[in-house]
């Protein structure tokens, strides 16, 4: 349970908003004491969350005081463990929030992903320790050499040092183009996002010294002697697939890349359920451009297949394991409808119809950008099986940070600013859960009978 130490004793000039957090809490205990009602002994199940935290750890806003990290603990109190995304390099937020969690709960967090498109983040796991046991297993995961991501751009070359594009004769591409454009701090324009202009046929690409021919291995050559290839090269152009050509370093760009955010999978066991559950944040990107959305896509579909391969091999090393494995968070999925959804529920993962059936989890609740699927769900493991007794989606929007309450934080404001201000303080997505059967009991001791007994 939370534990709201700053709630004792208001300083004066404190009074509003002690009182109006008191209120919030009052409002928001008896919403999720309705909206978690369990048909299970809670003892028996055990509740995993998914919620991505806007920018938690930030600054914008003024960052979270006390008000927005109670709300956001009376909320994750009530799930077992809590998969977080969005939480950024400094803790101090995120500790300040276990903080009110209380000494039951303990947390495992990934190091920030390097990267512009890292952002800075981290992955978190929260969860209580009276229901929930982490079993020593964690780990980040990478994508094995010939499965990284093809980045929306394709393939670049640096040009410089030696690495240089010649133009035909006459011509110009100075002009005007179709481009995303932007103003820094000082007033200068710059590109949003990278402009690309069609090159003329006749346009060569002059490389560097270092540069080399390559002709690719298991290609058959001749071999007039031990240790010498003869091989027939066509000029003046070279263009078949068995050649490459080797740059120096620095040559290429970062056009092959893992994971945007690396996903994070630890091991839990909670009753008879062992579980591996692996949390992410998929790469966003772009919904209306279609090589950022392709690479959103591309993502996904690489996670599914590396954590269905990784779940195979568990089971072909354990025949006999127990072990469920399930992945969580935010997936920038588009709809249920979308091919990012159909990247997800590939290589044997499945998004239980108990979740497809609930509204989205952004505020509006009409994007499906954050989903929970586990691996082959119907596999029989014996007595333990994946026993679905609830899953939603809270909207705590009703209930704190309501629109009716826009004057007690922003006097004079407009409700479009206020929106979007509130889920700095709270979040721009809701927290999704589901809630699994965990005593097998009478189902192992099925298995022990004899005839006779």
């Amino acid at each position: 349970m939370p534990f709201y130490f700053q709630l004792k004793r208001p300083r004066p000039a404190d009074k509003d908003r002690h009182n109006r957090t008191i209120a919030g809490l009052k409002r928001l205990r008896v919403a999720l004491r309705t909206h978690f009602k369990s048909r299970e002994d809670r003892t028996c199940t055990v509740r995993i969350g998914t919620w991505n935290l806007r920018e938690f750890g930030g600054t914008k806003h003024g960052g979270r005081d006390y008000e927005p990290l109670y709300y956001i603990a009376e909320i994750i109190s009530n799930f077992d463990i809590a998969a977080l995304q969005e939480v950024r390099g400094d803790l101090r937020e995120f500790k300040a929030l276990c903080r009110v969690l209380g000494p039951d709960w303990d947390y495992l967090a990934t190091d920030v992903t390097d990267g512009s498109s890292g952002n800075g983040e981290r992955m978190v796991f929260l969860y209580n320790q009276r229901k929930a046991l982490f079993r020593n297993i964690a780990g980040e995961l990478t994508l094995p050499e010939g499965s990284t991501v093809l980045a929306a751009f394709g393939e670049r070359l640096t040009l410089g040092n030696g690495c240089a594009l010649r133009l035909a004769d006459g011509t110009d591409l100075s002009g005007e183009y179709r481009a995303a454009t932007q103003k820094d701090a000082g007033g200068n324009v710059k590109l949003a996002k990278d402009l690309e202009i069609p090159l003329p046929a006749g346009s060569l690409l002059e490389l560097p010294d270092g540069c080399a021919l390559t002709i690719v291995k298991n290609e058959k050559v001749e071999r007039p002697r031990s240790g010498i290839a003869k091989v027939d090269i066509p000029s003046p152009k070279v263009a078949a697939k068995r050649y490459r050509v080797r740059l120096p370093g620095g040559t290429l760009d970062d056009s092959f890349k893992q994971f945007a955010r690396t996903p994070y999978t630890v091991s839990f066991q909670a009753g008879w359920l062992k579980i591996n559950l692996c949390t992410v944040h998929i790469y966003f990107g772009d919904n209306e451009d279609p090589k950022l959305l392709k690479q959103r896509q591309d993502e996904i579909a690489a996670l599914s297949k590396a954590l269905g391969k990784r779940a195979e091999q568990d089971l072909k090393d354990d025949p006999e394991s127990r072990t469920m494995s399930g992945v969580l968070g935010d997936f920038n999925i588009i709809s249920k409808e979308h091919e990012t959804m159909k990247a997800l529920e590939n290589n044997g993962f499945v998004v239980p119809e108990a979740l497809k059936s609930i509204p989205g989890s952004n505020v509006a609740q009409d994007k499906a950008y954050d989903q929970i699927a586990f691996w082959k769900p119907d596999l029989n493991r014996g007595h333990v099986r994946l026993e679905i007794v609830g899953a939603g989606v809270f909207d705590y929007y009703k209930h704190v940070y309501r629109l009716e309450d826009q004057e007690s934080y922003q006097p004079g404001g407009t409700p479009q600013k206020y929106r979007d201000w509130r889920t700095y303080k709270m979040s721009d997505h809701l927290p999704m859960w589901i809630e699994l059967k965990t005593d097998f009991g009478d189902d192992y001791l099925a298995t022990c009978g004899t005839p006779e007994g």
